[in-house]
């Protein structure tokens, strides 16, 4: 199964290199590791990309293994990493047993995908204590010009989803409840929000963590 997101692995790094892309990354990467848990232990990086963040759950402790549906991008990643388990695989259909993990991460991927609900079915199913999501709230000033540019076809965006985190907590909890996973606590956060009005769903990015009972 293909997803919209067709920009190569190596325009993908080198976007992150530059200085708008670098200062992005900063933040991001500032807020995830502020969301991660403290107990560490087994961690699957669902559609793990070039693995910028793959290997920061790995530095940060955790047993980071990366999942991807595209070869291009794990081969990318294995040249980088070459010591980090990856598996090349499809998030809506997992190849791992129920609990194979403590814990499941999906950063800006279900913009990506066909069925989110069925991703997020299987990332509450292999993880054992919880969810963490990064994603693209809908309504931050960025995120509309994304929209817009995505709507001309002039932008890696275009096919893509964008999913406001009220709905995105709800999908997350009907994910557990197919796995029999009772919700213990969902916490949002954001970043590079507008400064004068700091609100998570006005954010340029936001992470969503999702412990079980």
């Amino acid at each position: 199964m293909k997803t919209p997101f067709t920009m190569s692995p190596q325009a993908y790094d080198h976007w992150f290199s530059t200085p708008g892309g670098q200062r992005v990354l900063e933040e991001e990467t500032t807020l995830i590791r502020r969301m991660l848990w403290q107990e560490k232990g087994s961690l699957l990086d669902i559609g793990c990309g070039t693995g910028i963040f793959t290997t920061l759950f790995q530095g940060a402790g955790f047993q980071s293994f990366g999942l991807d549906l595209s070869r291009e991008m794990l081969s990318h990643l294995k040249r980088k990493a070459p010591s980090l388990p990856l598996v090349l695989g499809d998030a809506h259909l997992l190849p791992f047993p129920r609990d194979a993990f403590l814990y499941s991460t999906m950063v800006t991927v279900l913009e990506f995908l066909q069925h989110p609900l069925y991703a997020l079915v299987e990332a509450a199913r292999v993880a054992k204590k919880g969810i963490l999501i990064g994603f693209l709230p809908p309504w931050s000033p960025s995120n509309l010009k994304r929209r817009i540019k995505a709507r001309a076809g002039r932008s890696s965006f275009s096919g893509a989803k964008f999913i406001p985190s009220s709905r995105l907590a709800s999908m997350v909890k009907e994910a557990c409840r197919i796995n029999g996973k009772r919700v213990k606590a969902v916490k949002v956060e954001g970043c590079l929000t507008p400064r004068i009005l700091p609100l998570p769903f006005l954010a340029s990015f936001a992470a969503m963590r999702v412990d079980y009972e």
